[in-house]
């Protein structure tokens, strides 16, 4: 594992992880242009967007204990192919609600186990004791993607033909690329010595239950509530205030959401895990103040630094809660905690179809309010549990 051919080996899974969290937002900043297009109404643009979390759930379910029992490359690679098969139905559902959200779903389907595997594939390629690393990697990977999706969309929209054909074609040429190399990479723990169960199981070790329920639970959920708001709800609330600009602003919100969570870097290296989720949980916190100012007011432009807020909390939580996990983790277990972490995530990307949902029985303004006022409950409720878990705790480094 430390060789030196680690290092490509390890890089060429996160290229995998980067290649499908790219593909997740490569349709985000599309959303008005869907909904003018097909003539929906809020809850179904929210829709479009919510579906892929059904996807994720789908799988998240069972990658993890598949990935335990069958390997990591298995339920790697052709997920990766799948994505672009639902990069292809996402490119024929711009004329076909029904397509389109199928495309949706099986990029979910496709990212649940990519993250479930790959996150566990990436620590084992790296080795024994570099949990820290391997989570600040894998943090980079998903956010970078993430970026990348929305930007390149956002660009190929002003100069190139067919905005909402060609930047699919492009994630399914760069998979076409990236697939024979990651067939030939080295699997870390083959299926012939494993005897894993297929059942859902959380994979949380009993010496590991009180700092993941106590630490990791209460910020996991706001993973991803803070970005999908960032890109998914604002710049659509706001849209009337920006007329003529809107694909350029949702994907500027977006790419600025993703590579906003570089900072889990410096953050995760300098002050270790749970500060991490503190320092996370609180511009979560200041990116919805922000957001929700922004309607309030028209100002449309406070969404670009509230996407920017919140991107750097999903990416800190993110990190830390993976280094929590890499050392906690039972190695014959890995895959399902890892699974697990996203499984109680990936629900709260749904957030914008929360908040809609909300103001359509009472008002946007009330809805904001209240998701608002969430987070903040959120924040104290991760800085009690760090406290409570400080003095005399055996595991004393995964909460300093």
């Amino acid at each position: 594992m430390a060789s030196r051919t680690a290092v490509p080996h390890h890089r060429l899974a996160l290229t995998a992880i980067f290649l499908t969290a790219y593909a997740t937002n490569v349709s985000t900043p599309f959303l008005v242009a869907y909904r003018d297009r097909l003539d929906l109404g809020p809850t179904q643009t929210q829709t479009i967007f919510a579906v892929y979390v059904v996807g994720i759930l789908t799988t998240l379910l069972f990658a993890g204990p598949a990935a335990d029992r069958f390997g990591r490359k298995p339920m790697t690679v052709p997920f990766v192919a799948t994505a672009a098969l639902a990069s292809f139905l996402i490119l024929l559902g711009r004329n076909s609600y029904p397509l389109l959200l199928a495309g949706r779903w099986l990029l979910g389907v496709s990212v649940g186990a990519v993250l479930a595997a790959g996150t566990a594939w990436v620590q084992e390629l790296l080795g024994p004791g570099t949990q820290v690393k391997a989570a600040v990697w894998t943090t980079l990977a998903t956010y970078i993607g993430f970026g990348f999706g929305p930007a390149i969309s956002a660009v190929l929209a002003l100069v190139a033909p067919w905005p909402l054909v060609t930047p699919f074609v492009l994630h399914i040429v760069l998979t076409a690329l990236v697939l024979p190399f990651l067939v030939r990479t080295p699997e870390t723990r083959p299926a012939a010595v494993t005897r894993s169960s297929l059942r859902p199981n959380l994979g949380i070790p009993r010496n590991g239950r009180v700092v993941f329920w106590l630490t990791v639970f209460p910020a996991a959920i706001w993973v991803f509530a803070f970005p999908s708001t960032s890109f998914a709800l604002f710049p659509v609330l706001l849209s009337s205030a920006m007329p003529g600009n809107e694909i350029q602003v949702a994907g500027a919100a977006s790419t600025l959401t993703a590579w906003s969570a570089i900072v889990a870097r410096p953050t995760l290296n300098r002050w270790g895990p749970t500060p991490t989720l503190i320092a996370g949980m609180t511009m979560g916190f200041g990116g919805y103040l922000l957001g929700t100012t922004a309607f309030w007011t028209g100002g449309w432009p406070l969404v670009l630094p509230a996407a920017m807020l919140l991107g750097a909390a999903s990416g800190c939580i993110t990190a830390g809660c993976l280094a929590i996990l890499g050392a906690i983790a039972e190695d014959h277990r890995r895959g399902a905690l890892t699974s697990t972490f996203y499984l109680f995530a990936y629900p709260f990307m749904s957030m914008p179809v929360i908040v809609t949902s909300l103001a359509s029985v009472s008002s946007n303004r009330t809805a904001l309010a209240t998701i608002t006022s969430a987070a903040l409950i959120g924040l104290i409720v991760v800085v009690s549990s760090a406290l409570a878990l400080r003095p005399g705790r055996s595991r004393r480094g995964l909460v300093t």
